[in-house]
């Protein structure tokens, strides 16, 4: 991990912005410190944002990451990797699913900065999350892709006992032209042998058991503890 302090010459600790309001000074001032995300948490949020996390714009300025998942502990290791972007810890929601179920997530978010704008600029197109031709070629790290997997990966096969080790990262949100894109690009950088299948008409990608062992020495050294059953047979 990088030391922050160094990185960015910070003269303002975030202790110090805690419970002050909005507009503040000193708000402005601990966040006039920054610049640009360091090098891995710019990888990782290539990944989240393939995944989850979604890049907001409020006031069509400067954008901010949100993140919301049901894993506390993903969640809170997610934000102590953004620590000096996040100024509130994750808070809890609860609401019914359309089955009447009570759901639990965490949410949490960055503040808007001109250092997510990179990020929006590679992703967001007409206020929609889109795939660009050499995202994954440009951007795409083993740490990114590891992210990526925990957001939004899994096993194929979820039966106990099944010695089938495909995986999957769900991607229904792209459309098939860009879910073909990342498989094509994928295939590339990372020399793996991935394909579409279809989950609910929705296009997903998936990962060949015979690319298992690959693609979890690509990932493996990422992978958080919390989210290590995604990868366990």
């Amino acid at each position: 991990m990088f030391n922050i302090k160094k990185f960015y010459k910070m003269k303002i600790n975030k202790s110090s912005v805690l419970n002050v309001g909005p507009n503040s000074k000193i708000l402005k001032e601990y966040k006039n410190q920054f610049i640009k995300l360091t090098p891995q948490q710019f990888d990782i949020a290539i990944g989240l944002i393939l995944g989850d996390a979604y890049l907001r714009n409020r006031y069509k300025k400067n954008f901010l990451l949100q993140f919301e998942w049901k894993n506390e502990e993903y969640i809170n290791h997610v934000c102590s990797i953004f620590d000096e972007w996040i100024i509130s810890p994750p808070h809890k929601k609860v609401r019914k699913n359309h089955l009447d179920n009570t759901v639990v997530t965490w949410g949490a978010q960055t503040f808007a900065h001109s250092a997510f704008n990179e990020l929006g600029e590679l992703f967001i197109i007409d206020n929609r999350k889109s795939i660009k031709p050499n995202l994954v070629l440009d951007y795409v790290t083993p740490e990114s892709l590891a992210f990526w997997f925990m957001d939004d990966g899994g096993k194929w096969n979820y039966n106990k006992g099944t010695k089938d080790r495909s995986l999957v990262l769900h991607t229904q949100g792209f459309n098939i032209e860009e879910v073909q894109l990342l498989i094509s690009e994928l295939n590339q950088k990372f020399n793996l042998d991935t394909s579409m299948k279809f989950n609910k008409n929705k296009p997903i990608i998936f990962i060949p058991h015979y690319n298992y062992t690959h693609f979890l020495n690509l990932v493996n050294p990422f992978i958080f503890s919390a989210m290590r059953y995604k990868l366990e047979f």
